[in-house]
């Protein structure tokens, strides 16, 4: 794979391109990235779900799906996220590549043209976003706000990270409350949408095996009118470690109670021991080779699973686990004495190799799609890092035994959280 190409089009607009021959399509992002807030994190959610349901040349869903699909089934999307302690609104195009087309259409400089005018030519009326459409949009997201709770073990992981983060701008979901949606309007929309062009920090990826310069001119001059009071923004600030454990225990209608540890670390993204955090992680409870998947679910049979993850934008690791009620207390013991058992280095070299092997992999599955190149790429610009692929798994295999000791030995229990049964 080739390096990736950075080039600023205008104060905060950055154009990234990697090139890939392998892929047979062009993929072309579009990341808004703005700080979280109370007050911007619902409008800010509502917006994409507007934006890829057309523009004006299409001012309708249908209208422009089959526009879509007249361009050999190309594809369009919008999407919310959160990384670190900012929000990300995204909008991607996704299409053949010119070469492989029947009459020779210019499929990349439309792919650019569609991109650039669901953001910057939105179906309006009257100056506002369709009244209509709005409350559509506003009704959808309050459902999938509610239909969080569903994924009990998503749910209990979120609010974990809630509680521990209340402080910070990483608490909040990346969402909002279904009441904070209730009280958006058109005109709010519209206010909150003319911010995010106007302040908002944009990345647009270009990944595939296409002309790249081609997409950058048209989204050049599609930006070129567009005024800006653009200020560099923080990326990510890392997590304040907690005084004090916090323990907090919910009651719901639940069969497997589900419990998490958070821990934070002290260090970000731009840590020189990220790479050695990454392994310690892999090597307690990153993988099926893991202490906690070995010991706490297989061999104690404490667990139905048990797993740990890793945030470096904010230096936090969570573990997760689904309990049997009568066993929450020894799992949560089991759990914390893996961590010990690392922290004293009893770690085996088979399980560090193990862990080196899955992160390696996992390096190398990014090359699978050009939506996982793109989205690893934006990884490495907001951490502020930016090295390919093989150059991560490079300083994985590069990490020492007493390296990962010293990470293990970072860790501070911050919270406890637990969503068990009704309360009896």
């Amino acid at each position: 794979m080739n390096q990736l190409k950075r080039e600023e089009l205008q104060k905060g607009i950055y154009f990234n391109s990697i090139s890939d021959e392998r892929f047979k399509t062009n993929r072309l992002s579009l990341y808004l990235v703005t700080p979280m807030s109370e007050q911007t994190v619902a409008v800010n959610a509502l917006i994409p779900n507007l934006l890829r349901k057309g523009y004006e040349e299409y001012p309708d869903f249908t209208s422009f799906n089959r526009y879509l699909n007249e361009l050999y089934g190309a594809y369009a999307d919008g999407n919310i996220d959160k990384v670190g302690d900012n929000q990300l609104v995204s909008l991607s195009v996704t299409a053949i590549d010119d070469r492989f087309t029947l009459e020779q259409e210019k499929m990349t400089k439309e792919i650019a043209h569609i991109l650039g005018s669901m953001l910057l030519k939105p179906v309006w009326k009257d100056g506002q976003f369709i009244p209509s459409e709005v409350e559509l949009e506003k009704n959808i997201l309050i459902d999938e706000i509610r239909s969080l709770i569903n994924d009990k073990r998503s749910y209990a992981v979120s609010t974990a990270i809630k509680l521990m983060c209340q402080n910070e701008p990483y608490g909040i979901g990346k969402h909002g409350t279904i009441q904070q949606v209730q009280q958006i309007t058109p005109q709010t929309l519209t206010t909150a949408y003319q911010n995010l062009l106007k302040q908002a920090h944009i990345e647009i990826m270009f990944v595939g095996c296409g002309d790249a310069e081609i997409a950058k001119q048209e989204l050049r001059n599609s930006f070129s009118k567009l005024e800006r009071t653009y200020q560099p923004i923080s990326i990510s600030a890392t997590h304040e470690i907690l005084q004090q454990t916090l323990s907090k225990t919910d009651y719901m209608d639940v069969t497997q109670s589900k419990m998490v540890l958070g821990f934070g670390t002290g260090i970000n993204s731009e840590s020189e021991q990220v790479s050695a955090m990454r392994l310690m992680t892999a090597v307690f409870g990153g993988t099926p080779t893991s202490k906690l998947f070995l010991n706490v679910r297989e061999k104690l049979s404490l667990c139905y699973y048990c797993a740990a993850r890793f945030d470096r934008m904010k230096g936090i690791i969570t573990v997760d686990c689904g309990v049997e009620e009568k066993n929450i207390e020894q799992a949560k013991q089991e759990i914390i004495n893996q961590l010990e058992q690392i922290k004293q280095g009893n770690i085996t070299d088979e399980e560090i190799q193990n862990a080196v092997l899955s992160l390696e992999n996992s390096y190398q599955t990014v090359n699978d799609s050009n939506a996982a190149v793109s989205g690893f790429y934006l990884g490495e610009i907001l951490a502020n890092t930016i090295r390919t692929p093989e150059q991560e798994a490079a300083l994985i295999k590069s990490v020492t035994k007493e390296q990962i000791i010293k990470a293990a030995n970072m860790l501070h229990l911050d919270i406890v959280y637990l969503l068990t049964g009704e309360e009896k």
